[in-house]
């Protein structure tokens, strides 16, 4: 007791110094990062107006909900009397609890921010492909009705508890998400996530529709399930499915916490601080598939823990369409599955020495210690129940990486590239898949090991810097370190209980203590179901998730010393395991304290039935007013300690909350602040297309864009700006996608390779911005423009400005200190009977006169307009 109690002091103290050290890194974070400048620009205070109304109408309706609680518990009360009222009225209460709290908020703000109609029929989506996957998983699809009842009532009782109030918190951050999706576009997802219907289904699946870049070959599962999604108006209608799976997750999380955490409180603060993780908040934002993969990761370890360990495995391997890193990870968790099934197979052999024993110390129970009940509860099942999933998956996974295959020549494009070339695979012209990928191999070990400290105390606590951009706008946020620190902790209390003299794994011992059985049997009614559902877990049940924490977390930190750029979203599954790692399971003290606990209420009721028995004998009369007085006054003074508490803990709770809230108004994936403005008479959704029109006419730039985009076949090779030009409505290729991270920069080298990636790719036209072009690191793509000018590649010049076609004679050289003038824009075709002459290793024929006069034209014009 004495060693436990300590170490509890010691954990407290050092959180004390690391949340302290968080807040005060914070401070240093908001001021040089540039949030605090984008804090007080005008459409971040809109926002943030918008949300202290919306705080202060969850405050009023708490309150009011708490008030009308505590009228119910006071005796006396009559019709208010929660003892007295009817099942009917409190169903009422929590009803109205909900859709004050949660659905009126919500369908307001959607309204209001254009989001009602895309989250209405994405959700439908959503719900659809989730009956689809429960029938794969248990041939019972309609049975997901009866789970989203008991789902409700569970909520209902934990509602009379008063455990959902950290769920009210909970809410502002997920409308913050919502209310600004439409106008946080990011660069990834207008890259590719948000462009299916042009880049991927219109030449057919299985074609690389032109695009060179390795993220058009990455595994498009999560495109192929939204399918229908692409072709409805807006880009509002996807980026719904990416909340919808961000609730998804949280539910998720919640599951795999309830089955660990028996107090209620700590599972409800559990998920608020799921929501509070910036970086994965902030990827709701995205067509990204980071958040869809984490849910499938999740939901195998949940599933791991319920003893269908085939589902689980398959689950990973369904993950491998969605992300390229999921090979990765997801196979190091499948690593920890298969590990954490051959020690208990080994310690289940060894513990059939003592089987007789076992049964009878539990003979009364009905159960044996050393199984998992969760397992014997999959026994129980047919294991053939698991093979639609099982061939769904395999199927799935096999034709999302035959379409990789067939498109770049390796099953994953990203992933393991050396491998798969050193055992024969050949990567197909023009992709070149390492081009991408930059290690720091070239530093020394005392250079890496300072930058690898660097790193970690940057990503940590204070991410600005060259190398932190991409963690500062999906950070992890204040929480992290101290989150990270229980962690840790956790597995080394974890760890202290699997040395020999304690609770071993071969034995299979109960971790919260040997007394938990007699415990769960004082208890009744749903007490003692919760106990059986998540107090009473086994020490299996810790073994894979304290293992898949320390394996994820050694391969995240190896990427700060391997990658020359990290992201705030590649560690998203580290900080969900350490969150759960750290809300699951007490510490050795607590474990120790509340054995003592019940111990010690067992005596002292043995002593007063005792002293009551005596009584009984030898008085007559018992004072019980006497002792129901002294009853109720112990009961009010333990109502005050735990108001006490609670109080002092919400105090120390709200800087960590009013940080995280900072953080996540001011950053994004896209870099955007504020909210979609408000509409009061709209549409119900956000047309992206119409304002994108708008902001063509307003560029001068609607001539060059409606030929573009007459045909959404056509084929664009765009020298502007990214990610803008990708919202022109057909295949646009960036210029950045040949020559940037991914692309094949050696096809500047000579202009017949640029003729044959023109050739490939079926080019139509190259879009030309003067702005973009006359940047000096565009110096060599200004010569190959030329030089394919001169060999008369090009023909039909369109010059735009101002939304007119101009004679070529007014063409202007661009001149970054004229702001008067508008930009010019030069659209060109592509001759494409040409190229095929390169194409076929033949040399060009002569022009005719006609094309001779035209081809000295555009090669004039192209020298002016780049001059």
């Amino acid at each position: 007791m004495t060693e436990g109690r300590r170490g509890s002091i010691v954990k407290t103290i050092a959180g004390i110094g690391i949340g302290l050290l968080s807040l005060y890194f914070f401070l240093l974070f908001f001021r040089d990062s540039g949030n605090l400048e984008r804090f007080f620009e005008e459409k971040t205070q809109v926002a943030f107006r918008e949300m202290l109304w919306l705080f202060a109408y969850l405050f009023l309706c708490l309150m009011g909900f708490i008030l009308k609680r505590k009228m119910q518990d006071a005796p006396g009360k009559g019709d208010f009397s929660r003892r007295e009222a009817s099942g009917k009225a409190l169903n009422r209460v929590f009803l109205s609890f909900l859709f004050l709290l949660f659905i009126l908020p919500t369908l307001v703000f959607a309204y209001l921010h254009r989001m009602l109609l895309p989250m209405l029929i994405s959700g439908l989506w959503f719900f659809v492909l989730a009956l689809f996957f429960r029938f794969c998983t248990t041939g019972r699809p309609l049975q997901i009705f009866a789970d989203i009842k008991q789902f409700f009532s569970f909520l209902e009782k934990d509602f009379q508890e008063g455990a959902l109030c950290p769920l009210v918190f909970a809410l502002p951050f997920f409308i913050l998400q919502m209310n600004r999706s439409n106008v946080a576009l990011d660069y990834d997802s207008l890259r590719y996530g948000l462009r299916s219907a042009y880049v991927l289904f219109l030449e057919g699946f299985f074609s690389a529709h032109g695009q060179i870049n390795s993220v058009y070959s990455y595994p498009k599962g999560l495109e192929l399930l939204t399918y229908p999604l692409n072709y409805l108006p807006g880009y509002g209608f996807l980026l719904s499915l990416s909340l919808w799976t961000y609730l998804a997750l949280a539910l998720v999380f919640g599951l795999l916490l309830f089955h660990f955490q028996k107090n209620r409180k700590k599972l409800y603060i559990g998920i608020l601080c799921f929501f509070l993780l910036s970086s994965v908040g902030n990827m709701s934002l995205t067509m990204k598939t980071d958040l869809f993969t984490l849910l499938l990761q999740l939901s195998a370890l949940y599933f791991f823990l319920k003893g269908k360990r085939l589902q689980s495995c398959f689950l990973l391997f369904f993950s491998y369409s969605f992300k390229p890193t999921a090979v990765v990870f997801s196979t190091l968790l499948g690593i920890v599955f298969l590990f954490t099934m051959l020690l208990e197979c080994f310690g289940k052999r060894n513990t059939k020495v003592n089987t007789k024993e076992n049964i009878n110390i539990n003979g009364n129970a009905g159960i044996n210690s050393n199984t998992n009940p969760n397992t014997i509860q999959a026994k129980g099942e047919k294991w053939t129940s698991e093979l639609p999933f099982v061939l769904f998956s395999v199927v799935y996974t096999g034709l999302i990486t035959l379409r990789t295959f067939l498109i770049t020549g390796l099953p994953f494009s990203t992933t393991f590239t050396g491998i798969f070339k050193a055992i024969g695979f050949h990567v197909n012209w023009p992709f070149n898949l390492d081009a991408h990928v930059d290690y720091s191999g070239e530093l020394s070990l005392s250079e890496s090991t300072f930058s690898f400290f660097r790193r970690l105390v940057s990503f940590l606590f204070y991410p600005v810097g060259e190398d932190m951009e991409h963690v500062a706008i999906a950070w992890s946020g204040v929480l992290f370190p101290l989150i990270l620190f229980f962690g840790i902790w956790q597995c080394f209390s974890l760890g202290r209980k699997c040395l020999p003299g304690r609770n071993s794994l071969a034995g299979g011992n109960h971790l919260p203590g040997k007394n938990s059985l007699l415990r769960r049997k004082s208890l009744s009614g749903r007490e003692a179901s919760l106990c059986r559902g998540s107090g009473d877990t086994s020490l299996w049940d810790y073994l894979p998730l304290a293992l898949s924490f320390l394996v994820i977390m050694a391969f995240s930190l190896l990427s700060f010393m391997m990658l020359w750029q990290i992201d705030g979203n590649y560690y998203i599954l580290w900080e969900s395991l350490a969150l759960l790692l750290c809300f699951s399971m007490g510490s050795a003290s607590e474990i120790s304290s509340q054995e003592e606990s019940d111990q010690e209420k067992i005596n002292q009721e043995e002593i007063y039935q005792e002293r009551i028995h005596k009584e009984e004998i030898h008085q007559e009369v018992i004072n019980q007013e006497e002792i129901t007085l002294q009853k109720d006054v112990q009961k009010e003074n333990a109502k005050g300690s735990k108001l006490s508490a609670f109080l002092l803990k919400a105090f120390a709770f709200s800087p960590f909350y009013l940080a995280v809230f900072l953080t996540t108004i001011t950053t994004s994936w896209a870099g955007a602040v504020g909210f979609t403005p408000i509409d009061l008479a709209n549409k119900g959704y956000y047309d992206h297309a119409l304002v994108e029109l708008e902001n063509q006419g307003e560029k001068g730039s609607l001539p060059a864009f409606s030929e573009m985009a007459k045909n959404p076949r056509h084929h664009v090779l765009a020298f502007a700006e990214t990610p803008e030009c990708y919202r022109i409505p057909c295949n646009v290729q960036s210029i950045t996608d040949v020559e940037g991270s991914g692309g094949s920069p050696g096809l500047y080298d000579s202009p017949l390779y640029f003729a044959w990636f023109l050739k490939w790719s079926g080019t139509d036209y190259v879009y030309l911005e003067q702005s973009f072009l006359h940047d000096e690191r565009e110096e060599r793509a200004r010569e190959m423009l030329l030089q394919m000018a001169e060999e008369g590649i090009f023909q039909s010049p369109m010059l735009v400005e101002k939304n007119e076609i101009l004679p070529f004679d007014r063409v202007k050289a661009f001149s970054k200190s004229n702001g008067e003038r508008a930009e010019q824009l030069l659209l060109l075709q592509i001759r494409k009977e040409r190229l095929e002459y390169p194409w076929n290793k033949e040399p060009y024929p002569a022009l005719t006169k006609e094309e001779i006069a035209e081809k000295d034209k555009i090669v004039q014009l192209l020298s002016e307009y780049l001059r």
